[in-house]
């Protein structure tokens, strides 16, 4: 029984702060009652079901304050006019500097990442772990080749920064697509995230690769073009509208 309490106690960090203690009890009752190899089937069950349960549970939190809403709408509509800027790069940029613009654009969503993983922590109850989740999310998935770049240049990995290339688009596709299957926003909106995610991961892992892996140079320069092609109208009007969206003072689980 040792181990399964070490593992319903893992399992438990899912849930909200107060229901975690009576959960474990709960849970080790159960357990007690079975014997042989169904206590570990039903022990793994339990911990399968925890995130169902977590979403049941979840505690009513308010929506975030104006302000951090009003300024991650406002970067949002910075971020737009830079990806705009870095598309035109043959009349106006170098490609070195086109390439930075399209690099530092995720860090105008680090606003929005935060605001959503800081209500996320919130809603399960808070606690060190919970912040310090929505910490790292903020970090990978808000400034994307930012803070991997800087690992990556700090641990000499070229393997962080391809990873981190990975984590904005990925994220923007995540909560894109939740909010459509969900209808937490409009579909369209939601749509279009989900292309301005499809495009961000494209273009930064193309990126990435051209920097960091030249056998693969042909290859990440298409999956670039490509990319640019779809992410400049998909991310201007997404992040245009979601800007606004922001600025308007919309809850936190309705921005994107």
């Amino acid at each position: 029984m040792r181990m399964m309490r070490a593992l319903l106690a893992v399992a438990s960090a899912l849930l909200p702060r107060a229901h975690r203690a009576r959960w474990r009890e709960e849970s080790l009752a159960v357990l007690a009652g079975v014997h042989g190899v169904r206590r570990w089937w039903f022990a793994i069950d339990t911990v399968v079901k925890v995130p169902l349960l977590s979403r049941q549970v979840r505690q009513p939190v308010p929506p975030p304050g104006r302000w951090p809403a009003a300024l991650s709408g406002l970067g949002l509509l910075g971020a737009s006019v830079a990806v705009v800027i870095a598309a035109l790069n043959p009349f106006s940029l170098s490609e070195d500097t086109a390439e930075f613009l399209f690099l530092l654009a995720p860090c105008a969503m680090v606003g929005v990442v935060a605001v959503r993983s800081v209500h996320a922590a919130r809603a399960h109850g808070g606690g060190p772990l919970a912040y310090l989740v929505a910490a790292l999310v903020t970090a990978g998935a808000g400034t994307g080749p930012v803070a991997a770049g800087a690992l990556s240049v700090a641990t000499d990995t070229a393997m962080v920064a391809l990873i981190g290339a990975f984590l904005p688009g990925t994220w923007l596709l995540a909560v894109s697509g939740t909010a459509l299957a969900r209808r937490t926003s409009p579909p369209t909106l939601a749509a279009l995230g989900a292309l301005t995610g499809a495009g961000l991961l494209g273009v930064l892992l193309g990126l990435q690769l051209v920097t960091h892996v030249p056998a693969a140079r042909g290859p990440a320069s298409a999956l670039t073009v490509v990319s640019v092609v779809l992410l400049v109208p998909a991310w201007t009007v997404w992040s245009v509208w979601t800007g606004c969206r922001l600025i308007r003072g919309r809850p936190a689980q309705r921005m994107i």
